[in-house]
């Protein structure tokens, strides 16, 4: 009977242990996250202009 309780102890410890885990690495992960938008809404926006021979869109060399 004693083993089981402790083994539920450990299990719920490391239950634990792992759920604060995933948060901050989620949490991290997020401000990363904000970061990268931030720096990508300060870039100019690339204007695409339709290559007349191939037809593909390209960037615009001008901005």
């Amino acid at each position: 009977m004693m083993l089981q309780v402790l083994m539920l102890a450990l299990l719920g410890t490391l239950g634990v242990i792992t759920a604060r885990t995933l948060m901050k690495s989620r949490e991290r992960v997020a401000v990363r996250m904000r970061e990268a938008e931030r720096a990508m809404a300060k870039r100019p926006m690339a204007t695409l202009v339709q290559d007349p021979v191939t037809g593909i869109y390209r960037p615009n060399d001008r901005y």
